[in-house]
């Protein structure tokens, strides 16, 4: 996989001169998120304010060496999780799902160490699921409607993920990104793709994605637990299978808890 540089910022990053893999890599930052060491390696996430003529330019800056993923392609040494995560991102892009945008992505071995850089753009104007659930659904702060806005939201952008055949695997709140402007339906983006996976099975992306989705929905009432699978359904009433496949859903909410 050669390096891709998102021909949209190819400009912004030559001038600020982050538009090499090497330039990127050497590049001196603070961390974001400080770096986690799993998998036998580390990895870790900066954010970057570059500047242009019309102001800055923002972006996530990712970096990990050695934070391998057995996949397919790669059964036995396994890959980046950030080429995954990539990969995932650009398939996903390609369908009309929600996601962070590309800006570039590379990927070495170093005297033996597996390496790789995503950077995407950042969201501005977006709060996590998890604080805007927090701030509008705790203690009635918000009404009824306002949060039915939400939750429909939030069901097309996991209805779309599902659609198009990707299983999260990691669906909690604050990897579900909302920006509601005052005039507009909210947008929903969904982040975090690096332990995603194609799944063919259909109840098998609905009922672990869901039930995890469900287990961490700190603040949704019963109700809107309720409004939102029949919002992700697209139905007004519940059918037979679809009673079934809601109490394998609590089931599993359950049992991982």
């Amino acid at each position: 996989m050669k390096d891709f540089i998102n021909k949209d910022h190819a400009q912004t990053l030559a001038v600020n001169r982050l538009n090499t893999y090497d330039l990127i890599w050497a590049y001196k930052q603070e961390w974001f998120e400080e770096p986690n060491s799993r998998r036998g390696g580390w990895s870790g996430v900066g954010r970057l304010e570059l500047p242009t003529g019309e102001g800055a330019f923002k972006v996530f800056l990712k970096r990990q060496e050695d934070h391998q993923r057995r996949t397919v392609r790669h059964p036995f040494a396994g890959e980046p999780t950030f080429a995954c995560e990539f990969r995932t991102m650009m398939y996903l892009q390609r369908r009309g799902v929600p996601v962070p945008v590309p800006v570039f992505f590379g990927k070495r071995s170093v005297d033996g160490h597996a390496r790789a850089i995503l950077m995407t753009e950042e969201l501005v104007g977006f709060r996590s699921l998890e604080d805007v659930t927090s701030d509008l659904f705790s203690e009635g702060k918000a009404s009824v409607s306002v949060q039915r806005q939400i939750l429909r939201g939030v069901a097309a952008a996991v209805k779309s993920l599902h659609a198009a055949r990707v299983q999260h695997r990691s669906l909690y709140p604050k990897h579900l990104f909302v920006r509601w402007p005052s005039d507009s339906v909210p947008e929903v983006v969904v982040i975090d793709l690096e332990k995603s996976r194609i799944k063919w099975i259909t109840a098998l992306r609905m009922v672990y994605d869901l039930a995890t989705l469900n287990r961490h929905a700190a603040h949704w009432s019963r109700t809107a637990r309720m409004y939102f699978f029949l919002q992700y359904l697209g139905v007004s009433r519940l059918t037979g299978w679809q009673k079934l496949l809601g109490r394998l859903i609590v089931k599993r909410t359950v049992k991982r808890k």
